[in-house]
Parts: structure tokens; sequence; C-alpha cells
């Protein structure tokens, strides 16, 4: 039979309270184990261990409220007999009243069955039937119904209500086992006083003893044992075998001591644990501590004072859990937080601030402890501005609800000396459970002041470009086709002697038209890159036009093609302007007067080699790089290198690249290497 309504996942975070509550309720619940073992055979009423259970049971933060009653012989009504806690509503009952009033078992059906099975039953409310332990969840508190029953016989029921995070299936069995010791314990007191007179307290420490370890012995992920009043080991567990290495044999009658890191012991940890347990009921601690064969490892630790009814300390109940692997974790997160420029933060689903890395708090003048648990719009990144803690807010919505989330934002920080804001590039990215539920938020930011600064100029470079452009297209460009027409009329008037100055003012006309068209290419390049759309251009077509109009301008060159692939290239309109200087570079710049260029094509995997070779003087290896590098400093007339200049910016813009090999026998070789669709 399964000992607890349902399971659930420790390792989940999101299931799983947080450590420390964790701790603190298995603490509260092995102190009431210990008082219920104390009282055992010292006792002759139910009420001097009801009433002792409650009232160490709500020493638990995350404990609200616990009751004790019995069910009546007709199985009808539950009577309460002891409670304590902050929430009396819990119980509907009258706590004034020195005899409050009973409760149906018709309305608590979590009452019946934890009687009937034996089992730990969850509920939301005793008015409600059980629930699953993930419905539970989900309201923020629930209520633990624990039978008390021991060898088949049943005395009624413990009722806690707290977080319901807390009540994972170490807490939910420990509360069983508490049930059956607190029953043990009220069957005991039925016979205590017969025994007392029969002499027999040898008989009620064995039943002290033996109730203890059979409650504890089966819990193996926490460390749960009892010290005497100076400090020594009187019980152990499984879990602490497992977690700590010494066997029972090994460490009872220790100190507690034993435990601790030798700079501890020098500095008196263990003393003063015990000292503020002894003077506040309870400690906490979170430390390194020593296993049997010398191994460190990360102990969360509460103990707590066990008391007689007089307030003298008689012992501690102590519980430690290994969190080894926690502690490993959060170095490793603090590490990955930390080791970034980025902003980035957590967050839970509610907006309150979790976690906040080295970076972010650099803007800002508050420390990390000022800053966790607020809520994120309240931090000082986002305060200032109503619509951008608006913004804030949707998002953080937005991303609980499973929306990844991303915008700009200008944030105000203490680093700008002309008090202008950063802008943000900011992202919310929701985090999953095992059940597909978000359970935390990231958010994280990058400094992009600087880039939407460059875009702003380069924005305001772009529009003196394209003035220049239109001057370029429009002015420069009509006023050259008027004085080439005026120069043709010129034609029919001038004499002979006339006419050589004629000719040179056609031709600079014509080269002065050609240059103003590639500066129009060039323009088109950097004024309208962010238009340009590349799409998949057939190589061959391209090749084919290329070379038919270079044979019509330069008819003493031979171009020859070799054999061209259906292939096509990651480019755009601007590709015959690629070929076309690449053809005109090969023959002007040759030396023989009938140049020979011959175009090749090799078509890899991912690129496209374009090979276009002359027969020229060469290009030595030292000038190969001067040429594919130069810069636009380096053209001292634009007429000069000007195209092989504008090629590269346009293979480029493709994702491409050129570069110059020799040919053979003579020549040079321009490859131009152009990417796939």
């Amino acid at each position: 039979m399964t000992d607890t309504h349902s399971t659930m996942n420790d390792d989940s975070p999101e299931r799983n309270a947080d450590a420390s509550d964790q701790l603190d309720v298995l603490s509260a619940v092995t102190a009431a184990l210990t008082d219920v073992t104390e009282r055992i055979g010292s006792v002759s009423a139910r009420e001097d261990i009801d009433h002792p259970v409650c009232d160490r049971l709500v020493g638990a933060d995350a404990i609200r409220f616990v009751w004790s009653g019995v069910v009546d012989e007709a199985g009808r009504r539950v009577h309460p007999l002891a409670w304590a806690g902050t929430d009396p509503d819990a119980l509907d009952l009258d706590t004034s009243s020195s005899s409050p009033s009973s409760t149906p078992v018709e309305s608590a059906a979590a009452v019946q069955e934890a009687l009937q099975t034996e089992t730990v039953v969850l509920v939301e409310s005793l008015s409600e039937t059980p629930v699953s332990a993930d419905e539970a969840f989900e309201s923020g508190h629930s209520v633990a119904v624990v039978p008390l029953a021991d060898d088949g016989r049943t005395y009624g029921v413990i009722v806690v209500e707290a977080d319901d995070a807390v009540f994972t299936s170490d807490v939910t069995e420990a509360l069983r086992n508490l049930g059956r010791a607190v029953a043990h314990g009220i069957r005991s007191a039925d016979c205590s006083a017969s025994e007392s007179n029969a002499g027999q307290p040898s008989t009620a420490l064995q039943r002290q003893r033996e109730a203890f370890e059979r409650i504890v012995a089966d819990i193996e992920e926490y460390a749960l044992f009892r010290l005497d009043a100076s400090g020594h080991v009187e019980s152990w567990n499984r879990g602490a075998e497992a977690i700590k290495g010494y066997s029972a044999d090994e460490i009872l009658g220790s100190h507690v001591r034993t435990f601790y890191t030798e700079a501890d012991r020098d500095r008196g940890l263990p003393e003063q644990l015990l000292d503020e347990a002894r003077e506040n009921g309870r400690a906490e601690d979170e430390g390194w501590r020593v296993r049997a064969d010398g191994t460190r490892f990360w102990a969360s630790v509460v103990v707590n004072a066990l008391t007689d009814e007089n307030g003298t300390v008689r012992g501690f109940a102590k519980v430690t859990r290994d969190m080894t692997n926690r502690k490993r974790r959060e170095r490793h997160l603090d590490a990955v937080f930390n080791s970034t420029f980025q902003f980035m933060g957590l967050l839970d689903t509610e907006g309150t601030v979790l976690r906040v890395n080295d970076a972010a708090l650099e803007l800002v003048e508050e420390s990390r402890e000022e800053i966790i648990g607020r809520p994120a719009w309240e931090t000082p990144w986002w305060q200032g501005n109503d619509e951008r803690v608006a913004s804030l807010k949707d998002a953080i919505e937005r991303a609980s609800s499973g929306e990844f989330v991303k915008y700009e934002v200008d944030i105000d920080t203490t680093q700008c000396d002309d008090d202008r804001p950063v802008t943000i590039d900011f992202s919310l990215t929701p985090v999953y459970d095992d059940d597909g539920d978000v359970s935390l938020v990231v958010p994280e930011g990058h400094d992009i002041t600087v880039r939407k600064e460059r875009a702003r100029e380069l924005r305001r470079e772009q529009e003196r470009l394209e003035f220049v452009n239109r001057v370029i297209r429009h002015n420069l460009l009509n006023g050259l086709n008027v004085v080439g027409a005026r120069a043709d009329i010129l034609g029919d008037f001038v004499d002979d002697a006339g006419r050589t100055h004629l000719d040179t003012i056609q031709n600079r006309v014509d080269e002065m038209t050609d240059l103003v068209g590639t500066m129009r290419t060039f323009m088109n390049v950097i004024v309208e890159d962010e238009q340009h759309e590349f799409e998949a251009r057939s190589v061959s077509e391209t090749v084919e036009d290329c070379v038919t109009a270079a044979r019509d301008d330069y008819p003493d060159a031979t171009i020859s093609v070799g054999s061209i692939p259906e292939i096509s290239v990651w480019a755009d309109e601007l590709l015959d302007e690629v070929v076309d200087q690449l053809l005109a570079n090969a023959i002007q710049h040759n030396d023989t007067p009938h140049p020979t260029v011959t175009l090749d094509v090799a078509a890899g995997d991912k690129t496209v080699e374009l090979r276009v070779s002359d027969d020229g003087p060469g290009i030595p290896d030292e000038e190969k790089h001067k040429i594919v590098d130069k810069r636009i400093e380096d053209l001292s007339n634009p007429s000069s290198g000007f195209g092989l200049f504008l090629v590269r910016e346009i293979v480029e813009g493709y994702g491409g690249d050129v570069r110059i090999e020799d040919n053979d026998p003579e020549g040079s070789t321009f490859v131009v290497e152009l990417p796939r669709p």
C-alpha cells in the first residue's frame, strides 16, 4: 500500500519548498516525534501528547495551523482535542470555547479515507474531496490529514495546514510515522500508570527507543537523530548512516563535534549552535561537514531543543540534509550568470527577483541584497517611468503564460554622465517544469546603446550619400548628356583643325559618362544595400550576356568561355557588373595588342568559383593582396582601380570572396567565390 495519497518528485525545484522550509518542517516533525517518545511511559492522559505535538508542529514557519481530534464511535463526527497555529478558521470552530463543537465526518471525506487506508491524504480543504498532489499545489496551501493508527487500531486524526510545497514525499512519510508514534503514545498512556506502579521504567525506556527508531528508520534522504543535553549522539537512522558514513555502533555516544571541520571545531561552532538552540528553541546553519571517510559535504542543518514540562533542555533533535549537489548547481549557475557581459536575472512567475548577475548590478547603485525579493518593476532599472513599468508588467505576464517576449527599452542608470538612457535589447524567456508549466522567467538584456547610435549615424550618412547619388544621377549625368549632344551637333560646323579638339571632348564625355555609370552602381551598393533582396541568379545567363557585350566593346580581344554548368548563385542584378568589370580589367590592363581572356566556372557543394584569366604581364605576389584589399583612400584616381574595388564591395555583400592567382603559363587569374542558394 502506498504510504501517502500521492507522491511527488523531490528533485523538481518547481514542486519542492525551499530547502530551508523542508528542513524546518522535518525538524518540527522530528521534535514532535522525540517529544512523543520521551513521554511514552510517563503520561497517563492523551492531552499530554496531543498538545505538545500541535505546539511542536506549528513551530515551523511553513505550517499555518494544526489540530488533533477523535472520531466518535458512530464514525460520523470528529471532536477536536488540541490545536495550535495562526489560522483557526481552518478548523471552523470557536477556539475561545472550552468545549468546541465537533466537525461532521460527511464534510471531510479526506478524514474517512485517511482512517480507512491509514495513509496521509492531501486536500485543499476538509470540505472538499481528496485531490491529487498536482491540484493541491495550485492553491498555495494544502491540508494533510494524518491518521492516528497503530497495530490496526485508530485513535483519530491530526490535520496539518501548510504551504503546499512542503508536502513532499519525505514530509508526508514523516507525518505518517508521527501519526503512528502518537497512536503508540496514546495506547501506551492508557497503561502507563499500571506499568509505573509495577516498577517497570526500563520497559518504558525501551519502548521510547523502539518507537523513535521505528519512526525515523525508513527516512534515508535526511539524517534524523537525537543528541543528549551535552551534544552526544543518542540515536541514528539510515539516512544519517548514508549521509555521514558512520554506522550506529560507530557513532552512538560520540559528540556532535565529530561531524564538523577542524576550523569549525576550533571556533566552537558546534557548541554555538547547541547554545542557540537552548536559548531560542532552535538553530539553523549551512556549511561544510565531514563524513566518516574524511570527505566533506555541504549540509543544511536544523537543531531543535527538546524540553520537559519544566522547560529544562533534555536533549536535541537534529535534522541534516546533504545539499552538496545544490551547492554545486548554485556555483555553476553563479559562474554562468557572472561570466557574461549580458544583464541576466531570474524571476518567479509573479515577477519577484530571485537572482541578478554582476553585469546588471554595475548599472545601478544598489546591492544584490537590496534588489532580490522585490518585484522587478520596483527595481532601479525600471522605476521613474510609468510606461516602462507597465510594459514590463505586461511582458512578465506574457512570459509567465509561456510566451517568449523581446523588445527594446531605454533605462536610466547611474553610468551616464550626460543623463542619457541606456538602450537595452531586452527579453524574457519562460522556463518550464517537467509538467510543461512555466515555473521561472529568465530576463536578459544586452546594451545596444552604441549600436543604436551607430545605426543613427549610418542612417544620416546614407541620407547624405543618397543626396550625392541623386546629384550624380540627375544633375551630372544630365549635364554630360547635354555636352555630348551639343558636341555631336558641333561636328557639322568645325573644320579639320577643330576636329581634333572636338574628338577629345567627345572621348572625355564618353569616359566621364562611363565613370558616372560606375559611380551610380557603387552608390547603389552603399546607399541601397539594406534594400537589396538577393535571389538565385543563373551563372550561365549572366556570363553569356556579359561576354557578348564585352566582345562588342573590345573587338581586338579574344574572349573564350569554358564549360559553364547550369547553376545559380545567391546574388542580385549587380552580378552583371561584377562580370563586366572583371572582363574589362583583364583586357584593359593587358600589354598585348590582341589580349586573350578565358572565363571558367567551377561548382562546389556550397560555393561557385568564377575564374577570369588573362595572358598579360602577371602580378607579383606582394602586389596581389594590395590590389584586392584596396580601400577608398587608396584610390588616387577613381578611374584607376575603381572597377576592382567595386567588384570586391559587391561580392563581399553577397557573402563571397575575391582573390588573385597566377595563370599558367603567364598572366593572372581573378577568382570570385560566390555562395550557392
